[in-house]
């Protein structure tokens, strides 16, 4: 299944709310379900028309209103009853709606797994490449990223014809870049001074 979601670079903003939330759902030892949610709530915040709807220019509706349509929207996303959604989580919401932060959820989300990660000792790398990579390719790579970091690793692999050849690995705020573009982009440079 492709990854659709666009790509969030998570805010400063975002770091206290992230934060909260993973001791949340660590101290219910509900870090799955927090994640799920996160990320559920994080596609809602970031649809245009529920933009409109959640935003601080909207004085119709009260934050715990915006919050209490989140939780609701989140509900009938994942085809679950007002039971499925912890009553923490949804107060969580409510302290965004509060204080304006909604449209901060998919920095929140992003944040919080590698909060999680690092809790669960789990390196989470993405693997995009210019050509599908075999089964066994997949596994040098996590072999190799496992012995490097000392860390169970969860590989994501996409493809980026533009690429030319090679991969790019990304982890974190790390990029190793094996690309034909990358090497082409490194020799225009140094031809230019």
């Amino acid at each position: 299944m492709a990854d659709t979601t666009p790509a969030v670079r998570p805010t400063s903003a975002a770091r206290p709310y992230a934060r909260a939330a993973f001791e949340d759902a660590q101290a219910a030892k509900a870090l799955p379900l927090w994640s799920e949610l996160l990320q559920t709530a994080a596609a809602v915040a970031a649809d245009p028309a529920m933009q409109r709807l959640l935003g601080p220019w909207n004085p119709r509706m009260r934050g715990e209103q915006k919050a209490e349509l989140v939780a609701d929207v989140c509900r009938d996303l994942r085809g679950q009853d007002a039971d499925a959604i912890p009553q923490p989580f949804v107060a969580f919401l409510k302290m965004l709606a509060e204080f304006h932060r909604l449209n901060l959820l998919p920095s929140i989300a992003v944040l919080f797994e590698r909060f999680r990660a690092d809790a669960e000792s789990v390196l989470r790398a993405e693997l995009i490449s210019a050509a599908a990579v075999t089964d066994a390719q997949r596994k040098r790579v996590t072999k190799a990223l496992k012995t490097k970091f000392k860390r169970s690793v969860v590989l994501d692999c996409k493809i980026d014809p533009a690429l030319i050849a090679g991969a790019v690995i990304r982890i974190g705020d790390r990029v190793i870049d094996g690309s034909a573009r990358g090497r082409l982009d490194k020799l225009a440079t140094a031809l230019s001074q």
